[in-house]
């Protein structure tokens, strides 16, 4: 039974009492202890909750700086020129990277690169069996004299069988069954390799399955020869095994797609870096503010404002790794290019970034590769582990994710910290609660007992009236 209850069956026995509603005494008396220590757990308990929010808003911030740090670490980040081909039914542009640089290149094909195409005996359907359903041996030998051999399994020595096999090979050989009248009554299959004069290849098998080289045939059998594409780079002779080609024009992949005379002109673009400098100033500007608002005591900020004002250390540790990701040398300098005010991104007296547009573009149009080199190293997908020197983007991203770590990072330690504080405080709120509850027991036990007292007075009280009333009216008729 609970203590409410024995209270409301001790009252109901007693009667009356002394008029006054012990059990509601009991606990105003319980909740004046409990009220004020109660509201000191839950302030420090809302204290560390929001000092766990406003670490999380500090670290996305942080975040958000490395990210635009990783978008200068690779030379091909840092510009986006456009190249474009003055005839495309002859060379047609596939892509163009950061290392291609502002030129004008006039390219004439004279041929283009193809396959060898061999082509089989006539068959009399998809599904005519050409071994009496037993396996056999189909063998390619390159030019080289590299030999793949392809095994078509028992059952499967029909044409259909033979071009699923070879397909699935994946030995750089492409076959396909084509009939070759209207009727469907005739299909021969079409074996072609790979482009380039180097990849002629011969076929043999048991059975014959008419697949002949030039040699062995007289050429009645191979529909085409492998060559290389021939073409003239700004009257250069060169030759190539493929129809595409990346490595012509630096930066530039194009497609040949026909014989002819055209002009790729490359324009090389300056403003992605721009773009990407301005960015980063915007966000390392948001870090500065949040550090700002984080550690004033009187910020107007919601919830989080404020709310690292005891705990100045971490805000130390980490205006001191924003600022030095964006003051210090850069560890691959070059020309006269060495850090980020170089190129127009000053500190200011108040601590935040601005970007100075004109000495940007001035740099720029006279310096991009070295601005290239001071901010990547000069370099693409760099391994971060080889030892050399990474450029000041990835000297930056490496100092900021110190901050970061998921176990050692300032974040990461001070959050786990208050998370325990959190804890601790719920444990205590839930220890108050079982001792103010105690304390109220110890009340109302104490009321009760008075309420028995009492109860036995005013009975002793009404006796003595009774009797004094008794002795008033003796003798008297």
């Amino acid at each position: 039974m609970s203590v409410d209850n024995v209270a409301s069956n001790v009252m109901s026995s007693l009667g009356n009492g002394s008029g006054i509603d012990i059990k509601k005494l009991a606990r105003d008396l319980a909740d004046v202890e409990k009220a004020p220590k109660e509201e000191r757990i839950t302030k420090s308990k809302e204290a560390a909750e929001a000092k766990i929010s406003a670490i999380s808003v500090l670290k996305y911030n942080v975040t958000q700086l490395i990210a635009q740090f990783n978008g200068l670490n690779d030379a091909v980040e840092l510009a986006k020129p456009v190249a474009t081909s003055s005839d495309t039914s002859k060379v047609n542009i596939v892509s163009t990277d950061g290392s291609a640089a502002s030129s004008a290149a006039s390219l004439n094909v004279t041929s283009l690169a193809s396959s060898q195409n061999n082509r089989s005996d006539a068959f009399s359907s998809t599904t005519q069996s050409l071994n009496s359903g037993s396996a056999f041996v189909l063998t390619l030998t390159s030019g080289t004299g590299s030999a793949t051999t392809i095994n078509v399994a028992s059952g499967n020595d029909t044409p259909t069988g033979i071009v699923s096999a070879i397909n699935a090979a994946g030995a750089g050989y492409r076959a396909s069954l084509i009939a070759t009248d209207a009727s469907a009554t005739s299909y021969r299959i079409l074996l072609a390799g790979e482009t380039g004069a180097d990849n002629s290849f011969t076929v043999s098998s048991t059975p014959d399955l008419g697949f002949h080289d030039t040699a062995n045939n007289g050429g009645a059998t191979n529909s085409q020869n492998a060559s290389n594409a021939a073409l003239e780079y700004n009257g250069l002779a060169i030759a190539r095994s493929s129809n595409t080609l990346n490595d012509v024009i630096p930066g530039v992949t194009f497609n040949l797609r026909s014989t002819g005379a055209a002009t790729v002109n490359v324009v090389s673009d300056r403003a992605t870096l721009k773009t990407k400098l301005q960015d980063l100033v915007l966000t390392y500007n948001d870090v500065q503010f949040a550090l700002k608002e984080l550690s004033d005591p009187e910020s107007q900020e919601d919830e989080v404002g404020g709310a690292l004002a005891r705990d100045l250390s971490i805000i130390r540790t980490v205006r001191d790794a924003v600022y030095k990701s964006v003051s210090e040398n850069s560890t691959t300098p070059s020309g006269n290019v060495t850090a980020l005010r170089d190129i127009g991104v000053n500190l200011t007296r108040d601590g935040s970034l601005s970007f100075d547009e004109a000495t940007y573009d001035l740099k720029a149009s006279t310096s991009f590769d070295d601005i290239s080199v001071m901010l990547s190293a000069g370099t693409t997908n760099q391994s971060r582990y080889d030892g050399l020197a990474q450029g000041l983007a990835m000297d930056a991203v490496t100092e900021l994710e110190k901050l970061t770590d998921s176990i050692s990072g300032v974040f990461a330690v001070r959050t786990a910290t208050a998370q325990r504080q959190v804890a601790q405080y719920e444990e205590d709120l839930a220890d108050l609660e079982k001792r103010i509850e105690g304390i109220y027991t110890r009340y109302l036990d104490q009321f009760i007992a008075m309420e028995t007292l009492v109860n036995s007075i005013n009975g002793t009280r009404e006796s003595m009236s009774t009797t004094w009333e008794n002795m008033g009216n003796f003798g008297k008729k």
